[in-house]
């Protein structure tokens, strides 16, 4: 399948004209190769009929959603907020012409109950969430299970903590996760644990589903030659152990499709519980 350029899936992102350059220049400018991909691979599952959960979204994603791939029927999750009502029929915020991008909102704790009925959703969106789970990420996951039909599927993306970058860090006695520092006020922002391909293929399998694409991407500065040198150090050294220093699933991000096969199979893997 022919890959969407860039620039299409940047006017669409950017087509509610935010009215905070900041949110703009600070977030949405540089995820957006990360945007990209994640369009690129929701195309090849999605119609127009079905039913979307974005779950930890702001809805940076809706424009896209309903632009290039035709979805109407779009649910993001947000954590409840003061004044905010659970549920409602909404539109994006700090947008000059938001009203053109609605979805529908529910506000709630992911690391807790879902509000909604078993096998409601097609397609769930969970996209930079995993890592920011603090409690139980197989309960989250179980629960994600629970709300989607079966045969459905689920995109997930989180940081490589096993990226060539994070190799990087480690030589120079730094600490291999891209965002590893508390905040100084409560907040969901922090990354509590980060992953390695191996351990999210690992995750979702014991969560019921298969795996049928995995990837990794360099997406936040995937020009910068320093980080390609390292993948071709890896690369040496796979050659010269024979295989047992791994070259490969090593860009910043960890991009995954997987299809639900069933109920979760293991609740507590080994590698995640103690």
């Amino acid at each position: 399948m022919q890959s969407i350029p860039l620039q299409i899936v940047q006017n669409s992102i950017l087509a509610p004209d935010y009215i905070s350059t900041k949110y703009v220049t600070d977030y949405l400018e540089p995820h957006m190769r990360r945007f990209q991909i994640t369009i690129e691979l929701l195309r090849g599952i999605c119609a127009s009929t079905i039913r979307v959960i974005d779950v930890g979204s702001y809805g940076s994603l809706v424009p896209a959603l309903r632009q290039i791939l035709g979805l109407t029927d779009i649910t993001i999750t947000t954590p409840r907020q003061n004044n905010q009502p659970a549920s409602e029929e909404t539109f994006l915020a700090d947008a000059k012409n938001g009203e053109q991008f609605r979805f529908r909102a529910d506000r709630f704790d992911l690391e807790g109950p879902f509000p909604y009925p078993d096998e409601t959703f097609d397609v769930v969106i969970f996209t930079e969430v995993l890592e920011h789970l603090s409690v139980d990420p197989v309960y989250t996951l179980s629960e994600i299970n629970r709300i989607t039909k079966a045969g459905s599927w689920i995109l997930l993306s989180t940081p490589n903590c096993a990226s060539a970058k994070s190799l990087a860090r480690i030589l120079r006695g730094g600490n291999p996760n891209c965002y590893p520092v508390f905040t100084k006020q409560p907040s969901r922002d922090r990354h509590n644990r980060e992953y390695t391909a191996w351990e999210v293929r690992e995750l979702l399998t014991a969560c019921g589903y298969e795996v049928t694409t995995l990837q990794t991407h360099d997406v936040y500065d995937d020009q910068n030659p320093k980080w390609r040198f390292v993948s071709r150090i890896l690369w040496f050294s796979s050659f010269l152990s024979l295989g047992l220093v791994k070259w490969n699933n090593r860009g910043d991000t960890i991009f995954v499709l997987a299809r639900k096969l069933s109920t979760v199979v293991n609740r507590y893997p080994s590698f995640l519980y103690a």
